[in-house]
């Protein structure tokens, strides 16, 4: 089944250079395109797309206000940033606050796909980017954890289950299960041994 996307973007050349080039994939569906924040949040309420591929300059808002909204309300899809900003901050800003991919728009077709494709399965996509760089005492990808994603290391790695976790952050066991996806596709790790040793060599407990 082809995973649905969603296009928010207010430049209608790269809406049809993206359409165009998922027109030749049988993968992803794209099911609409949007010019505004206000049009994206309002689709948003009705039906969530697997993968949402985001502009950061936007007429009516800029992308980095709602990505807070977006990234909470709806932990399921995936999003790619496609912008022309190369700054680091910027980037560390974005991966910090949820986004599974960041591409600059002089992307070609197969780049636009192999970013996807690590979104669909549940992988990061920061391909040749300006990252900044770690101290030297954490790896740089602990960086990118928000606090609540380290608040959900800190009590797993202690032993408390999802359940007790949601009680203790007042948050529901779907949200910390989301979590703990979140951190492990961050983090490249594939269980809660890797985990627990993650977080003790990086000083996260």
């Amino acid at each position: 089944m082809a995973s649905s996307v969603y296009i928010c973007e207010d430049h209608q050349i790269v809406i049809d250079g993206v359409l165009r080039i998922l027109s030749n994939s049988r993968k992803y569906q794209p099911v609409t395109s949007f010019k505004s924040a206000a049009s994206l949040l309002d689709a948003l309420e009705n039906m969530a797309p697997d993968i949402l591929l985001l502009d950061l300059n936007l007429p009516d808002r800029n992308g980095i206000d709602i990505l807070p909204d977006i990234t909470s309300r709806y932990p399921e899809t995936g999003i790619l940033v496609l912008t022309m900003h190369r700054d680091p901050v910027l980037i560390q800003k974005v991966r910090q606050m949820g986004v599974d991919g960041y591409l600059l728009k002089d992307f070609g077709e197969k780049e636009l796909l192999e970013a996807m494709d690590c979104i669909a399965r549940n992988k990061t996509y920061f391909k040749n980017l300006p990252y900044l760089q770690s101290d030297g005492n954490q790896d740089s990808t602990s960086l990118f954890l928000t606090e609540r994603e380290k608040e959900v290391i800190r009590l797993t790695v202690s032993g408390k289950s999802s359940a007790e976790i949601a009680t203790e952050l007042f948050l529901s066991p779907h949200t910390v299960n989301t979590h703990r996806r979140n951190i492990y596709k961050k983090l490249n790790l594939a269980n809660i041994k890797e985990l627990v040793s993650y977080a003790h060599s990086n000083r996260l407990v």
